[in-house]
């Protein structure tokens, strides 16, 4: 078995390589960080708030990072608690970018912060997302208005 500092080790650069695969528009590498099966599911910060399979995840990931230019993002306080195969990865997220709407030639300047909760399983081929959890703050624009 792999020590746990390995797997730790592991656990941080996949969700890392996430968020790098969206912004440099990696959507192949995108899809491959998550677990393709029906055990996967998502729930949003954006709509639909439905819950989503692996399949739906995907199609909206991808059209959110295509229409995203300028994306920054920064992760505060990940915590990552390991039971056997399984690590519950929790974490804020803030990011900014700029929506860009091709057909009316417009961009919309967005900044967020969010609380992320990702699920990750041990396969042989590393660590994959078979669930995801993102909740933006409700109050996020008193955050920049009255601080940053």
């Amino acid at each position: 078995m792999e020590s746990n500092s390995k797997d730790v080790s592991e656990i941080i650069s996949t969700v890392y390589a996430i968020f790098e695969a969206g912004k440099n528009k990696d959507l192949t590498s995108l899809s491959s960080y998550h677990l393709q099966d029906k055990s996967f599911s998502k729930f949003d910060e954006f709509p639909p708030y439905s819950r989503q399979d692996f399949e739906q995840a995907i199609v909206y990931e991808q059209a959110a990072f295509v229409n995203l230019s300028d994306y920054q993002y920064r992760i505060e306080d990940m915590k990552i608690d390991r039971i056997d195969d399984v690590a519950i990865v929790t974490f804020y997220l803030d990011y900014s970018g700029v929506f860009v709407n091709d057909y009316s030639f417009e961009g919309r300047s967005v900044h967020s912060r969010s609380r992320v909760t990702m699920v990750l399983f041990k396969t042989q081929e590393g660590w994959k997302v078979v669930h995801e959890h993102f909740s933006s703050f409700p109050d996020w624009p008193k955050y920049q208005k009255g601080g940053a």
